[in-house]
């Protein structure tokens, strides 16, 4: 009981400074407004069939089904919450060591590690349970049974509180990983990215998992939502049931993060080697650059292959590729899995977020990317044409086989494997790669950082006006053919001059732009300087 005290005043301060945070931003405020508002709309059915909806069918007599699905969006939603919570605690309070630092001179560390934890899932709860309570009381009112509403509500704040604990030890195990390594914080994106590929994954197969999960103690947390919903068959022994489990989890939980939280905050555990050599970008002739040379000239070739060492020494010249990526993953989860176009749409997605994603990265920052070398660059003697085409190719060699090639294969795999279908859609992806690099740099010259992003040993984001304006011209240039398939795809009717017509126009339209970029990425490139 001692440690409830401190605990409860570094959760409170912690709190008070997130509040004051996003208080002072507007868009963090309009964040933490629309996102939760957002998401009540949706599911408490005030926009489409939702919470309210199921109520009035069980109000009628089929209690059946809305329990089924109440039980479903139990299991569903408690990995989903899981999956945020290992997300947020990978690259959450286990990092910022130096936010505690006045508490852990103060108080004990069990104390800072239970008020971070506790800091933590009220921003999660805050964020997202909205739409939850929402939706407990919209079906409590389609049902007219207010004594619904009590284990709805209370049973998933429950769910929130219990998923945001639990999960709060991957945080710190993940940091003593990365630190343990001695791992850049390009590791700690890194994880974070494969983290939400795998919430996007789970999120494709949730009814595949809520049906494995069925025959598991989890399936007892639809007990503790529909406990007190009169009729709808549920169990208050498996209710108390899961709400001792949980208990138990939760304490089990924080006394791993404490212990890990010492590892962590004071061990001493690197056990790997942070020495690497390097080799000399443009002085040491190599096999890549060898074989590049031997198709493109020599200072292109070099070029491509300095780019691509920048990038795998500095990831974060790929900041916003990976946006991109979880782009086709909405898409496809709105559209396809989730909406009313056939599997055929899934070809198109896969072509237009990878060229999306491969123009996100060096080349939307061409200057940015170079740091302090950019003054070297400017004043090598190499032509902007040289320099342009370089960072071109250095996108397109690898997302050429990559973006058309995972076209090409959804099409011949999940698509009719028509053959006009799968020739259209290698045109439609084969116009977007070519046009993605060209487009980028065009607009990262035009839209360079400034003056910090671009010397300085931190390599900064691109220009939030040049990933805006890319991301639309990339929309509208992709919009013709992305139609014309959709079409195909959503009746299931092959419309050859429609199919043709679309496709056609974004290709033309993808040569004649990529073609102005061109000239307007080397035109910039030749009139700047660093004064």
């Amino acid at each position: 009981m001692r440690t409830a005290g401190p605990a409860v005043v570094v959760t409170r301060t912690a709190l008070r400074q997130t509040y004051r945070k996003v208080r002072e931003s507007p868009r963090m405020t309009a964040f933490f407004v629309l996102i939760p508002a957002f998401f009540a709309l949706q599911i408490s059915g005030v926009v489409g069939p939702g919470a309210y909806d199921l109520g009035r069918q069980f109000a009628s007599g089929d209690a059946a089904e809305p329990v089924a699905r109440v039980r479903a969006v139990a299991l569903s939603g408690l990995v989903l919450l899981s999956l945020m919570g290992v997300l947020g605690a990978a690259g959450g309070n286990s990092e910022f060591k130096d936010r505690y630092v006045a508490f852990l001179t103060a108080t004990s560390t069990r104390a800072v590690v239970v008020g971070s934890v506790a800091r933590q899932t009220a921003v999660w709860t805050a964020l997202f349970w909205p739409a939850a309570l929402t939706a407990g009381v919209a079906f409590a009112l389609g049902a007219g049974e207010p004594l619904a509403a009590v284990s709805l509500v209370g049973g998933s704040l429950w769910l929130f509180v219990v998923a945001g604990v639990v999960t709060s030890p991957v945080g710190f195990a993940a940091r003593w990983v990365l630190d343990g390594y001695d791992l850049s914080k390009n590791a700690r994106f890194g994880l974070g990215v494969g983290m939400l590929g795998l919430f996007y994954l789970v999120l494709f197969t949730r009814e595949y998992v809520s049906t494995a999960l069925s025959v598991t103690p989890l399936s007892w947390a639809g007990d503790l939502l529909l406990v007190t919903v009169p009729g709808a068959g549920a169990s208050p022994a498996l209710a108390g049931g899961f709400l001792a489990v949980s208990l138990a989890l939760v304490v089990v939980a924080v006394a791993a993060s404490v212990a890990l939280a010492e590892a962590v905050w004071y061990g001493d555990h690197t056990v790997g080697s942070s020495d690497e050599s390097d080799p000399t970008e443009t002085g040491i002739e190599t096999p890549v650059r060898d074989v590049l040379a031997s198709v493109v000239p020599r200072p292109t070739a070099t070029l491509i292959d300095v780019t691509w060492r920048r990038a795998k020494r500095t990831p974060k010249m790929l900041w916003y590729v990976y946006p991109g990526i979880f782009v086709g993953l909405v898409m496809g989860e709105q559209l396809v899995y989730s909406g009313p176009f056939s599997a055929a749409m899934y070809p198109p997605i896969v072509a237009f977020a990878g060229s999306l994603a491969a123009g996100s990265g060096f080349t939307l920052n061409p200057l940015g990317t170079e740091g302090d070398a950019l003054p070297g660059l400017l004043t090598s003697g190499l032509a902007g044409e040289t320099v342009v085409r370089a960072k071109a190719l250095a996108v397109a060699l690898p997302a050429m086989p990559l973006v058309v090639g995972a076209a090409l294969g959804v099409a011949l795999g999940a698509g009719p494997r028509l053959p006009l279908f799968v020739a259209a859609v290698g045109a439609f992806a084969v116009s977007l790669v070519l046009l993605a690099p060209l487009l980028s740099l065009a607009l990262g010259m035009h839209y360079p950082p400034d003056s910090e992003g671009l010397l300085g040993t931190s390599v900064k984001i691109p220009n939030k006006s040049a990933s805006a304006v890319y991301t639309l011209g990339m929309v509208a240039i992709a919009a013709p053919g992305f139609g014309a398939i959709g079409v195909f795809a959503l009746s299931g009717r092959l419309d050859p001059p429609t199919l043709v017509g679309g496709v056609g126009v974004t290709v033309l339209a993808a040569l004649a732009v990529g073609r102005l970029a061109y000239r307007h990425a080397v035109a910039e490139l030749d009139g700047y300087s660093v004064e």
